[in-house]
């Protein structure tokens, strides 16, 4: 699945997916880079409505969700959960769907 793919479903399912606690999403790694193979998960990096509290439960199911729209297995991450070292990394690839 392409970039451009992945962010015109990403976009066209944004109210939904806000409603169900996502405030921003963003595609990083091999797909937002444009090296993905047709095996390549869907990396994402979230920012969740802090007032919803969501679960881990409802994490995953946001996860399965999304992999469900977009037809791949997609790895979804908490903005503030990852390191200092992999989120330099990750910022400068970072593309933003919504």
């Amino acid at each position: 699945m392409t970039r451009e793919q992945v962010l015109t479903t990403l976009r066209a399912h944004e109210q939904q997916l806000r409603d169900a606690g996502i405030e921003g999403l963003a595609l990083f790694g091999s797909s937002a880079r444009g090296d993905q193979r047709p095996d390549s998960d869907v990396d994402l990096l979230a920012i969740f409505d802090a007032t919803r509290r969501l679960s881990v439960l409802d994490v995953v199911g946001l996860q399965l969700r999304i992999a469900d729209l977009l037809g791949v297995k997609v790895d979804l991450t908490e903005e503030g959960s990852l390191k200092p070292r992999v989120q330099k990394r990750v910022q400068a690839e970072v593309v933003r769907a919504f």
